[in-house]
C-alpha cells in the first residue's frame, strides 16, 4: 500500500480490522477522557488552585468549563464513533486529541505551579501517543473532492493571518521595545506562551494542512478535517474564557465581539464541507496501515 495513494473514482476496499496500534489509541484516549474529566471539574471547582492576576485565573476557570462541556463531550462522542467503524468519527477523533494537546500545553508550560500539574502532563502526553498511534493505522476514504481546494485555501489564509499578525508585533517589539499584547491583559509571560504555541503548533498545521488539502491528497483530506476540528474547538475555550474574565470585572474586557464567533463559523463549515457531501461518492485514498491479507468479518466495512 503506498504512503500517499492516488485519489480515483473507484470504490473503497474492504479495509481490516482496526490493528493493535490503533486499539492502543482508543484505550489511551479513555484514559484520557476520565483524566481530563478529573482535571477539568477541579480547576473549575476547587477555589486557589490557579494562582496569578485575576484575568489569569478567570482565564484558566473558563478554559476549564468549556473543555468539561464542549471539549470532553466531543472527544468521547468521536472516539465511541471511531470505535464503531465510522471514518468521520475518526477525523474528528484524531482532531479533539490535538485540541487536548494544545488546549493542556497552556497548564502544563505555564511558569507557575498547581497541584494538577503532573495530571495536565499526563494529559498531553497520553494525548500525543494516541493521537500518533491513531494517525498510523487510520483507514479514509476521500470523498469531498470539491470542497477540499477551498477549505485548504481558508486554512492557509488563516495561517497568513495569524503569522503576519504575530510577525508585525514581533518586528515592532524588535525595533521600538514594545512588547506584545493580547486581546485580554495578560502577563506577558502567557502572552509569550501563547504566540510561541500559535507559531510552532497551529500555524505549521494550518499550512501543511491547507497545502495537502489544496493537492486533494488523502494526507491532506485528514489533516484538514483534524486541523479544523482541533483550531475550531479551541475557540469555545476562548470565548467562554473571555467571559468569564470579564465576568471578573477585568477592565477593558467586554463579554463578546462581534467577530468572535467568525473563526469558529468558518471551520466548521469547512468540516462540514468535508464530511457531508451528498452529491459525491466515495473515491480511493487510504492512510492506514493495515496487514495485507488480514480478514474482514461479512458485513463489516471500515469506512
Amino acid at each position: 500500500m503506498d504512503d500517499e495513494p492516488r485519489l480515483s473514482s473507484s470504490s473503497p476496499p474492504l479495509h481490516a480490522m482496526p490493528g493493535p496500534r490503533l486499539r492502543a489509541a482508543w484505550w489511551l484516549s479513555g484514559l484520557v477522557v476520565v483524566l481530563t474529566t478529573v482535571a477539568a471539574a477541579a480547576g473549575l471547582l476547587t477555589d486557589g488552585l490557579y494562582s496569578g492576576p485575576v484575568v489569569l485565573t478567570a482565564k484558566f476557570r473558563g478554559n476549564d468549563l468549556a473543555t468539561l462541556v464542549a471539549g470532553v463531550p466531543l472527544l468521547t462522542v468521536a472516539l465511541a464513533a471511531s470505535v464503531r467503524g465510522s471514518t468521520r468519527g475518526g477525523l474528528i477523533w484524531a482532531g479533539m486529541l490535538a485540541y487536548s494537546i494544545y488546549n493542556y500545553a497552556y497548564y502544563v508550560y505555564d511558569p507557575a505551579f498547581n497541584d494538577l500539574f503532573l495530571l495536565h502532563v499526563a494529559i498531553v502526553v497520553l494525548s500525543a501517543a494516541s493521537l500518533g498511534l491513531a494517525l498510523t493505522d487510520l483507514d479514509v476514504a476521500v470523498r469531498a473532492r470539491t470542497a477540499m481546494r477551498w477549505a485548504g485555501g481558508l486554512l492557509l489564509l488563516l495561517a497568513t493571518a495569524l503569522a503576519g499578525m504575530y510577525g508585525v508585533w514581533l518586528v515592532r517589539q524588535a525595533v521600538t521595545g514594545e512588547p506584545p499584547a493580547d486581546v485580554l491583559p495578560l502577563p506577558q509571560a502567557q502572552v509569550h506562551l501563547g504566540m510561541a504555541l500559535d507559531l510552532t503548533m497551529v500555524v505549521p498545521t494550518l499550512v501543511l494542512a491547507g497545502v495537502l488539502l489544496w493537492l486533494r491528497s488523502a494526507w491532506g483530506y485528514t489533516l484538514g478535517v483534524a486541523t479544523c476540528v482541533y483550531v475550531g474547538a479551541y475557540q469555545l475555550n476562548y470565548l467562554t474564557a473571555r467571559y468569564f474574565v470579564a465576568q471578573a470585572g477585568v477592565p477593558g474586557v467586554a463579554y463578546a465581539e462581534p467577530l468572535d464567533l467568525l473563526i469558529p463559523i468558518l471551520l466548521l463549515t469547512a468540516v462540514l464541507a468535508l464530511v457531508i457531501h451528498p452529491g459525491e461518492g466515495p473515491t480511493a485514498g487510504s492512510i492506514g496501515t493495515s496487514s495485507p491479507g488480514a480478514h474482514v468479518p461479512p458485513g463489516r466495512r471500515w469506512t
